[in-house]
């Protein structure tokens, strides 16, 4: 790489032409200006080019000397890096003057002076160690790299300074890469550098990578970096490249315009670069609105709709004229094609000041809208996702829009009664009742719009003053929508038989149901026989039994198949009455501002309506956790219904524990199961803080008993509750605990604390990456084989869930963190506890390192950290309390020395030894004292100071001073019997952390390590004194004479010793001590 360059001779021995290594020198020190400097050295370099090219090239090495010069250095490098790039852009317009030369072009001076940088910088695989030398290298070859893009040896370096360990040398090489010659290796290397743990090589790293097919995927991924100087580079990147829209997704398009409404404002601006620049290179907002996934997510689509809305408000005017706004009675009807349009025009008009939202909407055209809308979601076969977005947007508009006409007023009630009639029910799954999301879906669903509009139209808001005559006008809306309810199972009600009289409809059929059910048992037990019977007479050779089997089992077959039709008939028929029914009253009580007590028709749906529909045979699943979310929501409003129903939300809860692990068709049940007991858990939580006045202190702590026991595959769906319980009810807890343990509210504060720092453990699947063919001799390992087409993976459910727990722990731990400062003195206990329920009931063992073999390789994977638990409890604590995590970690090390180490226990304590509470040192020589493992708690005991000798025996009559440490056995039964007391409370311990873990007979690497650099400072004594290296004497010449002089070997001694397990180490240390 070393550029052939040798001054010439007749310049040289010139003495009347300019030196360029003085006008260098001058322009560098100072006394030159750099435009006075530039025009001078293309005069020489007409002149004679490879003079000026030799100047640059010993200035280049002297700048590279003396690199630790700092911004000099810095200043003097880009000075010849411009200098190059002058010479080159002017090179062209420039003629030789040489005389003998040929015409033509100067010859260029960047590469040659970026082959003499690489020759200085070691070239490929080679470097020097100084940093400041390497920093000085990078920056100079990545600008040089711009002036020479298609220059390989500059790519190979740079390749290496991406890797190296100085962030600022990562950064100027990622600089360079991304000017260079677009090439796979430098994609790929910017690729790996997006996800650097250095801001500022993201950013570069981001900005630099060109959006394609196989870069869109990482550079998405830092749409939700936590550091906004790269979420804006990143949208500058799309900004300067915008046809690369066409790359993006659905989804992927809506998340990057919701990067309009990003909480920095420099993300914002750089986001509305982007969002114009699409917008002008597709022809308008609506044809961008229109590539966005609107429906998977409506809160993100309505968040980039929003933003869309204020930024364009122009193009929102025109959208709302066309679509709010009046038009021809024939065209009134008229609905648009896809959800942009309207929901573009309902931010754009929520946007508007009140004058020209009132100026432009015309609300009649808006009910006629919505009617169409309704009628083409009555007459939607297959999926009506489409039509049901467009009738809830419409009603939002309505539900917006102020009614002042009478007439009007009167054409807007009959539409909330339609649509309370024929509007599609919500899509919420069974699985997301008693979550958030499924009660925010609830709520924008077209029946609860319908009850917003009607108690509009009755001059009822959500939030008001609660006055006499607003509770007339709530107790009106409220039998109004009763009546609405009774007139829509009046069409089901028909003349009753001498059987079924007084029986209502839904009584009717759900008996019919039932008989239904038994027959189809019955019929799928003949089935099972018929076929257990045809097989005993084939395998016997009975054809001819076997053939009327045949013959019954075909006729018995179509009786299944015409039973199963007429239930599934007849389920329909019930289940959708019910549904809307059951949607009508929890909207009602969701948007309701009534006394329940002042609202006897509100109050009757519960004793005619929901109480009567729980004891109904054969309810199907949808409709059973429907019913039990609207008793909880009277329950939430009213505290005597509470009181009432408090042991069936108890008996929901605690039902998760019988069907923990269930298979088959249990397994079917467990989802309603969760169901359930989620919206009973909410249910518990809210009526506890609400109705606190009400309820007795032992139903208080009712309902947190039974959301700790909670069993361990079911544990996400009391987690909230649970912490918002404890967050305004803790004091009571505290309180009781005081007085008698709370175990169960305890080992629930314990099994939060470790969700809150799990690890995520990935699958086999995402660690094996594709297996390449081998490489054939003589080919580079740096070149890529070509790559052929990858089928994209199905979604791992897996995936999903680590992404629910890793967002779960974010929330714990901002809980856990909020703890102590609560107001009150039980907010610090109540986190030392947790910490002490995790070491006494056997949850430690989830942080144990253990080896997993996976295609050859040791990994050590654990469930949680508990150094970063520790370290996290001890930082919030008080120093009073602080002394009672060492007391419970040391119990650990002396219960359990094999395993300790192994959950770096002692080290978490090292770690923390700076703030060690007083009586620390006493309580850790007890623990030495008592069988912890000396060489585990090395660094502990020269962390910390020698605690003063021990006094003399007491006197006769005088008892010697109570242990702060059990004994192991003693902690092992302590631990036993909290486990027996916590299994006597329904919690299934076991399950969650086991009683016993194997040994490993290997350690991890970097214990090994750790007892490697022990070894060589002799065996460890007992002793805090002696178990430390601080405080080991040095030994005496007589010592030193005695030992032998140590043979050197160079090769055989690494085959000499052999590799010993870690108890084997440790009962060789320990016997060599007691010798």
């Amino acid at each position: 790489l070393k550029p052939n360059i040798e001054p010439n001779p007749e310049v040289a021995m010139g003495k009347d032409e300019m030196n360029p290594s003085e006008v260098l020198e001058k322009c560098i020190a100072g006394e030159v200006p750099e435009g006075n400097a530039l025009p001078q050295l293309l005069h020489i370099y007409c002149e004679d080019s490879r003079a000026v090219v030799q100047a640059l090239c010993n200035k280049a090495t002297s700048v590279l000397q003396q690199s630790d010069a700092g911004q000099a250095a810095v200043r003097a490098g880009a000075f010849l890096v411009n200098v190059a790039s002058f010479l080159d852009k002017h090179r062209e317009d420039e003629k030789p003057r040489k005389r003998g030369r040929a015409s033509g072009s100067l010859p260029e001076a960047s590469k040659p002076l970026l082959e003499h940088i690489l020759f200085l910088t070691g070239g490929k695989n080679r470097g020097p160690r100084d940093k400041a030398t390497r920093a000085q290298g990078c920056t100079m070859l990545a600008s040089l790299a711009l002036q020479v893009p298609e220059h390989a040896g500059a790519q190979d370096k740079l390749l290496e300074f991406s890797l190296d360990k100085v962030p600022s040398i990562r950064e100027k090489a990622v600089r360079g890469l991304a000017g260079l010659m677009p090439s796979q290796l430098a994609e790929m290397a910017l690729l790996a550098r997006t996800s650097d743990p250095c801001t500022a090589v993201r950013a570069s790293a981001v900005r630099g990578l060109r959006i394609s097919v196989t870069s869109v995927a990482t550079i998405l991924g830092r749409i939700d970096d936590i550091e906004a100087c790269v979420r804006s580079q990143l949208f500058l990147r799309l900004s300067e490249q915008p046809s690369a829209v066409d790359v993006h997704g659905p989804a992927a398009l809506t998340r990057l315009v919701a990067g309009l409404s990003d909480r920095t404002s420099s993300v914002r601006t750089a986001a509305g670069q982007a969002v114009d620049a699409w917008c002008q290179h597709l022809g308008g907002v609506l044809v961008l609105l229109d590539r966005c996934d609107l429906l998977s997510d409506e809160a993100l689509g309505e968040t980039a709709a929003a933003a869309l809305g204020s930024r364009f408000p122009e193009e929102g005017l025109k959208v709302v004229k066309r679509w709010l706004g009046s038009c021809k009675a024939k065209d009134a009807k008229t609905l648009p094609d896809g959800p942009g349009p309207v929901l573009f025009a309902r931010m754009a008009l929520a946007a508007m000041t009140e004058a020209t939202r009132e100026e432009v909407l015309d609300a009649a055209v808006l009910v006629q809208r919505a009617e169409a809308a309704l009628e083409a979601c009555e007459n939607a076969s297959g999926n009506s996702a489409w039509q049901d977005y467009l009738l809830r947007q419409l009603l939002h508009v309505v539900a917006l829009a102020d009614i002042a006409d009478e007439g009007l007023r009167r054409n807007v009630e009959k539409l909330a009664e339609a649509v309370l009639f024929r509007g599609p029910l919500s899509k919420t799954p069974v699985k997301d009742f008693g979550t958030t999301d499924g009660t925010c879906r609830m709520a924008q669903s077209a029946i609860d719009l319908g009850i917003v509009i009607l108690r509009k139209v009755s001059g009822l808001v959500r939030f008001q003053v609660q006055t006499v005559k607003t509770q007339a006008l709530e107790a009106r809306c409220s039998t109004r929508v009763v009546l609405l309810v009774s007139e829509i199972c009046q069409p089901f009600e028909t003349a009753e038989d001498d059987e079924g009289e007084g029986q209502s409809f839904t009584t009717r059929l759900s008996l019919q149901i039932q008989e239904l059910n038994q027959q189809i048992e019955s019929a799928q037990k003949t089935k099972d026989n018929i076929d257990a019977a045809k097989t005993k007479a084939a395998a016997a050779e009975e054809y001819i039994q076997a053939q009327k089997l045949k013959d019954q089992a075909r006729k018995n077959d179509k009786d299944l198949a015409t039973l199963q039709a007429e239930r599934d008939r007849l389920l329909q028929k019930r289940d959708t009455v019910c549904l809307r029914v059951l949607s009508i009253v929890s909207a009602l009580l969701r948007w309701s501002n009534s006394d329940l007590r002042k609202d006897p028709a509100l109050m009757g749906t519960l004793h005619q309506i929901l109480l009567p529909m729980v004891s109904l045979p054969a309810l199907s699943k949808a409709v059973e956790v429907s019913v039990v979310y609207a008793i909880c929501l009277f329950s939430v409003r009213d505290g005597e219904v509470a009181k009432a129903h408090w042991s069936l939300m108890l008996t929901l809860l605690r039902g998760l524990q019988e069907v923990e692990g269930a298979d088959g068709e249990a397994s079917v049940n467990l989802q309603c199961d969760r169901a359930r007991a989620a919206v009973a858990a909410r249910a518990l939580a809210d009526c506890a803080r609400i109705h606190g006045g009400l309820l007795d202190r032992d139903e208080v702590l009712s309902a947190a008993s039974a959301l700790a026991a909670v069993p361990f595959s079911s544990r996400q769906v009391v987690i909230e509750p649970l912490c918002g319980w404890l967050l305004s009810l803790g004091h009571i807890f505290f309180e009781e605990h005081l007085k008698e343990p709370v175990l169960e509210v305890q080992w629930a504060l314990g099994w939060m604390l470790v969700e809150a720092f799990k690890q995520r453990r990935r699958d086999p699947e995402e660690v094996e990456r594709p297996k390449e063919p081998p490489k054939k001799r003589g080919l580079s390992w740096v070149t890529r084989p070509k790559q052929k087409p990858v089928d994209v993976p199905e979604v791992n459910p897996r995936e999903q869930e680590d992404a629910e727990a890793i967002a779960m722990a974010s929330r714990l731990t901002q809980f856990f963190a909020l703890l102590p400062k609560l107001p009150g003195k039980h907010g610090a206990p109540m986190l030392s506890l947790a910490l002490e329920s995790v070491a006494e009931s056997g949850l430690w063992r989830r942080g144990v390192l253990l080896p997993h073999n996976e295609d050859g390789q040791t990994r050590w994977l654990r469930n949680f950290s508990w150094p970063e638990l520790f370290n996290f409890v001890h930082e919030r604590l008080p120093t009073e309390m602080r002394f009672r995590l060492w007391r419970c970690s040391l119990q650990i090390c002396v219960s359990s020395p094999e395993l300790a180490p192994l959950a770096e226990i002692p080290f978490a304590l090292a770690s923390a030894a700076a703030e060690a509470p007083p009586g620390a040192p006493e309580l850790l020589q007890e623990a030495l004292d008592l069988g912890a493992d000396p060489e585990a708690l090395g660094p502990l005991c020269s962390r910390l100071p020698v605690p003063p000798k021990a006094k003399k025996a007491p006197a006769l009559g005088v008892p010697p001073e109570p242990k702060l440490l059990l004994a192991p056995a003693d902690g092992v039964n302590a631990e036993n019997e909290r486990r027996a007391e916590l299994a006597s409370l329904g919690i299934n311990i076991e399950v969650w952390a086991p009683s016993d873990l194997e040994v490993p007979k290997t350690v991890p690497l970097h214990h090994r390590m750790r007892c490697a650099q022990k070894a060589k400072k002799g065996p460890p004594q007992k002793g805090i004194e002696n178990c430390g290296s601080g405080n080991s004497a040095p030994p005496s010449e007589e010592l030193k004479a005695a030992q032998p002089e140590p043979k050197r070997r160079r090769f055989k001694q690494a085959e000499d010793a052999p590799r010993l397990p870690l108890q084997e180490i440790r009962q060789a240390s320990r016997k060599s001590a007691e010798v």
